[in-house]
């Protein structure tokens, strides 16, 4: 990040991409440390009938990502749980919406 002054004398800061680069690395670490202290908690993510060879999970967090087996135990930060389980839940409503509206019967006039 560097400073310069523009046209009207007010003064900019430039942001290169070495220097974002070096903040996205900070972020990471940053994001990274808080995962690292925060409380851990245990899920199972269940095995996909739909999809047998998928045997992980990636959860992201502000650029870091954890994961996840199916069907093991796992302590994982609790961010990174609430992110599986908003995910999870989420994703079950959106099936549920699309079994009720495939299986409502249509009627032609």
């Amino acid at each position: 990040m560097a400073r310069k002054t523009n046209a009207e004398g007010q003064e900019e800061l430039v942001l290169d991409e070495k220097g974002l680069e070096r903040r996205a690395a900070n972020a990471e670490k940053s994001a990274a440390q808080q995962l690292k202290e925060m409380e851990k908690v245990e899920i199972t993510i269940p095995d996909d009938p739909l999809n047998p060879g998928d045997k992980v999970v990636p959860i992201g967090f502000n650029g870091v990502v954890y994961t996840v087996p199916r069907g093991i135990p796992t302590k994982v930060p609790i961010a990174i749980a609430e992110i599986w389980r908003d995910s999870y839940n989420r994703t079950r409503e959106v099936n549920q919406r699309i079994d009720d509206s495939t299986s409502k019967e249509v009627k032609v006039r």
